[in-house]
């Protein structure tokens, strides 16, 4: 579910409404509900009907079960009911500017099926209609797909064990980039098999015999290990109750900001824009010791670095699934070891070792410090599993989404895991200690006014009230009623528009309206969307989880925007509310850090202690006692407590980051930069 609200809104002119959520989650069962009188309210007509968007769940979950003629089905029964809401001459003005999946990964799926009455509906859609004006050259570059995907079967049947990044001069196109993405395509509808080839694959339609020496680089799962749990049965989990937890409001965060939030760029192989540290020391990488881009993903544990190739690119992952690398503090590599099954998830403790792997096919794999697999069980045979979806309703088709996260403690001797709206800890000898479940959820509140604010503007609305951050949600509701008794316009006529700023302030730094701070109203206007999706909206989805510093208490992240902290006993003691879905949270023995698309929080209890604005595609790595926000090309270096320290630019695409005794290291594909001696503010000026 957060997927649809991702591409409703993301990127659009409403990427910066919040969505409110008390309880939100994805869908569980295709029966379709009866219509709600309140699908849509204030304004009327500003999104499509109630079956849209049960198309669009349908749509969303079939791709990511990669079910394309299902998807297909989904896209194509979505074009009417646009059209319907789309020539209603009510809603002319009032139409949000929505992102459609049904006309862009909706028309490819059509495309791959080969719906050529789909396409032609799409197609005479967006031009009939100004309003989807947008979408009508995406609409002719799906009747181009469809050519490309039979012309591509017809080579690959011609021409067995074609390499893939020869496809695009066998097609005569010259985006190599779109015939591989055609490739990855039929790939996952199960009609091509990739085989390893040096740097690219080669390609033969499914079901043909392959060569010896091509068939042994494609990875075979290992038998399912069976599970190692000592009860089975399922039991009662412990219910979130909202009224008996303390809840920490915190300043809310907006799925997508419609201002960037970019770095500057560098025409330099390595940039220090703010003069933050006094020397940059440049050393090229010899060929042999240059990092693989296959390991794109990274995480800091208590002695170093692992780097994970979770695509199978690498040569270590030949017949392998991927494979992992660690690197200790100093940056030097050690063993790669191939990976036991694909993996889906990751989880890494910042102060453990060993690391977790939730598998494709939903067998949890824990590995050692040593990289060697310590123990598996296989999650979608547990009986909590089973009976939460009985509960739901959910077909075992779906159980691929279904199980969530995991996560693992420092020691390695409990592991969490998450199915849909209940979180479930084991001990490491297969014995259940707690569950917790979610409540369900409202209507999903899609909010339209001045609620967010960028990093910036939420200190601008700490000095409106007189305050500096570390700063508690309390001490935001005394200020506020103290200064609102004070400017008051019915007391004190002349401060409307001072009473106006405080209310904005106070609305940015809580995501409360004042009429939650302190019962007199006075909401600062916009309007509300209550979208009811049935079924789909009865569950809170669980999307991030992790074991605190210490691993005495669970952190778990909801599609609401909730974190809730849950004792060792499975009791919830804290809920933080950021407003919308978390997608990583770490905690060490000395801060809370969380992190949404576009906001990062830094906690000390319920002290709110920095918070910065990030995009979505950064990365959250705590190293040397820093934290670093990595992107692309950049950098962002805080202290521990998220106090600014820099920025750092390169030229090229970074391949690694890492603090070395309190340096700054950046490693692109050919050359090292090391960022010494970090420069005080005053020294800067």
């Amino acid at each position: 579910m957060a997927g649809i609200f991702k591409w409703l809104f993301g990127g659009s002119s409403a990427g910066n409404d919040r969505v409110e959520k008390d309880a939100r989650g994805e869908p569980r069962g295709w029966s379709e509900p009866e219509p709600d009188p309140e699908i849509v309210r204030a304004p009327d007509l500003s999104l499509p009907e109630q079956k849209y968007f049960i198309q669009l769940e349908r749509l969303t979950t079939s791709v990511s079960a990669q079910d394309y003629p299902a998807a297909a089905a989904a896209a194509r029964a979505s074009l009417p009911l646009l059209r319907n809401w789309l020539k209603d001459p009510r809603g002319d003005g009032l139409r949000l500017d929505i992102r459609i999946p049904a006309l862009s990964q909706g028309g490819t799926m059509m495309a791959i099926t080969g719906d050529n009455e789909g396409l032609a509906e799409l197609r005479k859609l967006v031009q009939d209609f100004d309003h989807l004006k947008d979408y009508r050259e995406e609409a002719e570059e799906h009747f181009s797909d469809l050519e490309l995907f039979n012309r591509m079967r017809a080579v690959i049947r011609s021409k067995p064990g074609v390499l893939q990044n020869r496809m695009k001069a066998e097609l005569d196109i010259e985006d190599g980039r779109r015939a591989s993405r055609l490739v990855s395509y039929l790939e996952k509808n199960g009609e091509v098999q990739r085989t390893k080839s040096g740097n690219t694959h080669e390609l033969y339609m499914a079901g043909v015999e392959l060569p010896e020496a091509a068939g042994e680089t494609i990875y075979t799962e290992p038998d399912n290990p069976g599970s190692h749990r000592r009860e089975t049965r399922g039991t009662h989990p412990r219910e979130l109750d909202l009224k008996r937890v303390s809840i920490v409001p915190l300043p809310p965060s907006p799925n997508a900001w419609d201002r960037s939030v970019d770095l500057p760029v560098t025409k330099e192989a390595f940039a220090d824009p703010e003069s933050a540290w006094q020397e940059i020391i440049v050393e090229p990488i010899s060929k042999d010791d240059r990092p693989d881009p296959a390991f794109r993903r990274h995480y800091s544990t208590r002695g170093g670095t692992l780097s994970f190739d979770d695509l199978a690119k690498s040569d270590a992952s030949l017949g392998a699934p991927g494979a992992v690398m660690f690197t200790n503090a100093k940056g030097q590599p050690g063993t790669t070891v191939p990976l036991r099954r694909a993996p889906r998830r990751i989880s890494v403790h910042p102060e453990g070792d060993g690391f977790a792997i939730l598998s494709r096919s939903n067998v949890l794999t824990v590995y050692g410090g040593d990289l060697k697999v310590d123990f598996e069980t296989d999650l979608e045979s547990a009986p909590e599993v089973a009976a939460n979806r009985d509960r739901l309703g959910l077909a075992e088709t779906e159980a691929h989404r279904a199980l969530r996260c995991i996560a693992l403690t420092p020691e390695r001797d409990r592991y969490l895991f998450t199915h849909i709206d209940e979180a479930w800890c084991i001990g490491r000898d297969g014995k259940r200690l707690w569950g917790l479940r979610m409540p369900a959820s409202e209507p999903t509140r899609i909010r339209v006014g001045e609620a967010f604010g960028t990093a910036a503007e939420i200190d601008e609305a700490l000095e409106v009230l007189g305050l500096e951050m570390p700063v508690t949600p309390d001490e935001v509701r005394k200020r506020y009623r103290q200064l609102a008794r004070e400017l008051h316009p019915d007391l004190n006529p002349g401060n409307e528009e001072r009473m106006k700023a405080l209310n904005v302030a106070s609305e940015r730094l809580t995501g409360l309206d004042p009429e939650q701070l302190d019962g007199s109203g006075g909401g600062q206007g916009g309007f509300e969307i209550v979208i009811s999706l049935g079924l789909a909206g009865q569950a809170d989805w669980i999307y991030a989880a992790a074991f605190s510093g210490t691993g005495e208490t669970a952190l778990l992240g909801t599609y609401a925007g909730r974190v809730v902290r849950v004792d060792r006993e499975g009791i919830p003691t804290t809920i933080y509310d950021v407003g919308s879905m978390p997608v990583r949270i770490i905690e060490t023995e000395a801060y809370l850090y969380v992190m949404t698309t576009t906001r990062l929080y830094v906690l000390d209890g319920d002290h709110l202690v920095a918070l910065e604005d990030c995009s979505a595609k950064c990365d959250l790595l705590v190293s040397g006692g820093m934290l670093l926000l990595v992107e692309n090309k950049g950098v962002r270096v805080f202290t521990e407590d998220g106090k600014p320290l820099g920025i750092a630019l390169t030229k090229a695409p970074i391949r690694r980051a890492y603090v070395d005794s309190g340096e700054l290291v950046i490693e692109t594909r050919t050359q090292c930069g090391r960022f010494r001696s970090i420069r005080s503010a005053p020294e800067r000026a």
